[in-house]
């Protein structure tokens, strides 16, 4: 069985035509969200994850990645993968956060040789678990590859919110020292911040990832309508001001 899936996996890679290539910018996409993504074509946008291993938005518009979010399922991975005709995996979310994946370094790395790195022979992009600035994403990314002895990785994940730019940008060149491309996969301001600090943070975070060479891939937390002030997406199904500056 896993023969078969393997080579089904590797007939999707070879006739799938979706390049990893191009834009930086992606939309991270809810699980929930009952709007329609193809607002948000542009040059500027081209791709889309859903932090699960099915495209919950269905659209033909982005090529889907796949997140592997915890352990749970891992061993349906591979035909995950073929079923959905992905060709990026995302690595665990947040494994650093007790409130989200929370794992240890050892045994995400464990879980990574076994399931995740054989998908490299067959062409899938392995992007690394995506830890946090919550204080111990560093650490807990260093103790993975430690541990990882036997893992590649194409591209190291992060997640950061914050409260200003001049956050952000010594925490994404903080994990430079990987030398591996980064893909900044959720970014926001912190919860309380208001609709102007918003339309005033955005561009300039745009400007210096866009600037920044070592930044390959980054989502900013908003594609979505929850009547919050990162709101990307209005009440009736089109773009908010954020929306428009991310499509720009």
């Amino acid at each position: 069985m896993l023969r078969s899936n393997l080579l089904a996996l590797a007939a999707v890679i070879a006739s799938n035509t979706l390049r990893v290539l191009g834009a930086k910018r992606g939309l991270a996409w809810p699980s929930d969200n009952q709007f329609n993504p193809a607002i948000f074509v542009s040059d500027q946008v081209n791709w889309l994850y859903d932090w699960g291993q099915t495209n919950i938005a269905a659209n033909d518009d982005f090529p889907f990645y796949i997140m592997q979010w915890n352990g749970g399922g891992i061993q349906d991975l591979v035909s995950d993968i073929a079923s959905q005709g992905a060709t990026v995996i995302l690595g665990f979310n947040e494994p650093d956060n007790t409130g989200e994946a929370n794992m240890a370094p050892a045994d995400a790395a464990n879980l990574w040789e076994q399931y995740i790195q054989p998908l490299s022979a067959q062409g899938i992009t392995l992007v690394s678990p995506a830890v946090t600035n919550g204080g111990s994403g560093l650490d807990w990314m260093d103790e993975f590859i430690g541990n990882c002895t036997g893992c590649t990785m194409d591209a190291i994940a992060i997640h950061w919110y914050g409260g200003w730019t001049g956050d952000l940008e010594p925490f994404v060149e903080s994990f430079e020292k990987y030398n591996k491309p980064i893909w900044l996969t959720e970014f926001g301001l912190s919860w309380d911040a208001g609709v102007d600090s918003y339309e005033q943070f955005l561009p300039l975070a745009l400007e210096y990832l866009d600037g920044n060479a070592n930044v390959e891939k980054y989502a900013f937390f908003g594609a979505f309508h929850s009547g919050g002030a990162e709101d990307m997406i209005d009440a009736n199904g089109q773009l908010t001001a954020l929306g428009q500056t991310y499509v720009s």
